[in-house]
């Protein structure tokens, strides 16, 4: 249970939380991507299962620039999870909200986290 609460923390930090502000002047070392499919939340918000996760770029760091800013914090990554339950979740090295890197880096490594499969 406490993986998937994890999950929610680091996707709505990701999408709709209060790095957004500081995101543009921060640098971040080069990490992949997974873009996460389908994903389906219980009734307390934890994510219980989803559909497919793929890995961005044959899981190569993508450019630093304004796309990539908006991916994680902005219009893409918000839609992508309003309007297709989908998220493009950052890889280790990128820092979780709280500066611990995360401890995943591919799809198999994220799934396995929060999915144990």
């Amino acid at each position: 249970m406490r993986k998937r609460q994890q999950m929610v923390g680091v996707i709505l930090a990701l999408t709709i939380g209060s790095l957004a502000a500081t995101a543009g002047a921060q640098e971040f070392d080069p990490h992949p991507h997974m873009l996460v499919v389908g994903v389906e939340f219980n009734e307390a918000g934890a994510p219980i299962g989803y559909q497919t996760c793929v890995d961005l770029a044959a899981g190569q760091a993508l450019p630093v620039n304004t796309q990539h800013e908006h991916l994680h914090f902005g219009t893409a990554g918000q839609y992508l999870a309003a309007k297709a339950d989908s998220y493009v979740v950052p890889g280790a090295p990128f820092p979780a909200p709280f500066g611990t890197p995360l401890p995943w880096s591919n799809c198999e490594e994220l799934i396995a986290f929060f999915f144990g499969q």
